[in-house]
């Protein structure tokens, strides 16, 4: 069959003009760019089954493989000449197997084989693998400053209002623990992409006794994608691997919006190093922690990304159309190369962060965030109920703040002062009880619960993250080196075919 001819013998034009330019082209360029190299590793892995089998005489197969060996060799750039004749990417490098190998050792290639599966599984695991590594180097990050600020008592806030105290290492064990589970999404989208949709043909299979066992595991797939409807109908590893990738992007954003606030001066916590920061071309006093915004914007970015790759599949009929084998791909690809880029920023930026210690510890004294563990001392030392020392001590702060007394200067004399008013008796506790209660590291320490901010919770969080830390490294050494391990398996069946002359 001439090469010219590889895929309209049923049309009788050839491709017009603007079906060309807004379709064929723009698609055959960016699947040179993302598909090249799959799409030869592909091409070897079905041309060793075909062989094993017995599909395809041993010759043929050596000459299919030598010449992918010439390809590969070529690189991609040799192909960067869009002919409308071959219509598609995987023609324009079938035209040139036919060159080298010969039409009629080229002609068996796609036999019982849909072309373009399972490209886009092949380029999105790399993806993949570079986001979670990116994502345990930033939690890693994070657990040395969580570890270097356990001690360091700041306020939190509920609905932007003072509520209590905690230490910044708490808030950052809080927002690893959340990109951990980021983590564990990733992982579980690249379960769903590592599944191998080789031999599905057009959808029914073939006819042809091809072994999908031998390709998956030639091209480094945990597993074979069974339904061959489902191998040709689903994104669902599109989809999920989006998913993951704009859930990290929500919970960096959270991240850097809370560092955004509290790197300004009014707040005064934190302080980015100048190699991050940016100035400004017209007020010279400006230090702007750029690095916030830009990562703040990319997560919403993810998030739109996410939703077209949704949306190009919504409301679709569940078989091989463009919607899924192209038209959902790209947004899923920039939403994971960007995300690379986030990571490595936001990354970069908290290796340089400062953390104002005197301010935050101010900061924590003042607003009164520590009455909840007043009105605990108010209940546990007198006969209160607990309903009934929270009313007292919410009295108080009212005394408190309509007098201008700050938390410092509040003793037993107020409380018992708001406990009249509410109660018409006495709180009874004492100077040294109320004062205790209401400094901010005395709270801390007295917050032992599991998960809480005391030394001896945090010290035992800490050791647990940096526990599934470690496990999420080996799950992604084992990923890396089982996609290693398939493709030296691949060279050197490939090499058994060609023999010493391709050595």
């Amino acid at each position: 069959m001439p090469a010219e001819r590889i895929s309209r013998e049923r049309l009788t034009e050839p491709p017009g003009e603007i079906y060309t330019t807004t379709v064929l082209e723009p698609s055959f360029r960016f699947m040179l760019d993302e598909y090249f190299d799959p799409l030869l590793e592909t091409n070897r892995a079905w041309a060793v089954m075909l062989g094993d089998t017995g599909i395809v005489a041993p010759d043929n197969v050596r000459r299919l493989l030598g010449a992918l060996d010439r390809m590969s060799e070529e690189g991609a750039a040799a192909f960067a000449e869009f002919n409308p004749d071959f219509e598609y990417f995987y023609s324009h490098l079938e035209h040139r197997l036919a060159e080298l190998a010969g039409a009629a050792a080229a002609g068996e290639i796609n036999l019982g084989r849909t072309r373009p599966e399972p490209l886009t599984r092949m380029a999105l695991r790399p993806r993949i693998i570079r986001i979670h590594g990116e994502l345990l180097s930033l939690v890693e990050v994070l657990l040395d400053l969580a570890a270097r600020e356990a001690g360091t008592v700041m306020p939190q806030w509920t609905h932007m209002q003072p509520a209590q105290p905690s230490t910044f290492g708490h808030y950052l064990l809080g927002i690893a623990g959340a990109l951990l589970r980021d983590v564990d999404r990733l992982s579980a989208a690249y379960r769903t992409t590592n599944a191998c949709t080789l031999g599905c043909g057009a959808l029914a299979g073939t006819s042809y006794p091809v072994d999908r066992d031998l390709v998956a595991a030639l091209l480094g797939f945990d597993e074979v994608r069974e339904n061959t409807i489902d191998c040709v109908a689903s994104g669902d590893h599109g989809l999920e691997t989006a998913a993951a990738v704009a859930n990290i992007g929500v919970t960096l954003s959270r991240l850097c919006e809370d560092l955004y606030l509290w790197h300004t001066d009014e707040f005064g916590l934190v302080e980015i190093g100048d190699s991050f920061a940016g100035s400004s071309s017209m007020m010279p006093q400006k230090k702007n922690a750029y690095p916030f915004e830009y990562v703040r914007a990319r997560g919403a970015r993810a998030v739109g990304e996410m939703t077209s790759a949704f949306g190009a599949l919504h409301n679709t009929n569940f078989g091989d159309i463009k919607d899924v084998e192209e038209e959902m791909v790209p947004p899923v690809f920039r939403g994971c190369d960007e995300m690379v880029t986030s990571l490595r920023l936001l990354g970069g930026t908290l290796g340089t962060l400062v953390v104002h210690r005197e301010r935050c510890a101010a900061r924590a004294a003042s607003g009164f965030s520590t009455a909840t563990e007043l009105a605990a001392v108010l209940h546990r030392k007198s006969d209160l109920d607990y309903r009934s020392a929270h009313r007292v001590v919410g009295h108080l702060v009212l005394l408190a703040t309509t007098r201008g007394l700050s938390p410092g200067e509040v003793g037993a004399a107020l409380l018992d002062e708001a406990a009249r008013e509410v109660l018409g008796r006495d709180a009874g506790l004492a100077d040294s009880q109320v004062r205790d209660a209401l400094d901010p590291s005395g709270f801390v320490a007295a917050h032992q619960v599991q998960g809480g901010p005391a030394p001896e919770p945090m010290r035992h969080a800490l050791a647990g993250a940096r526990q599934q830390l470690a496990d999420r490294r080996e799950w992604l050494d084992r990923a890396r080196s089982g996609l290693d391990e398939a493709s030296d398996r691949l060279t050197t069946r490939v090499r058994d075919y060609l023999g010493d002359s391709h050595g």
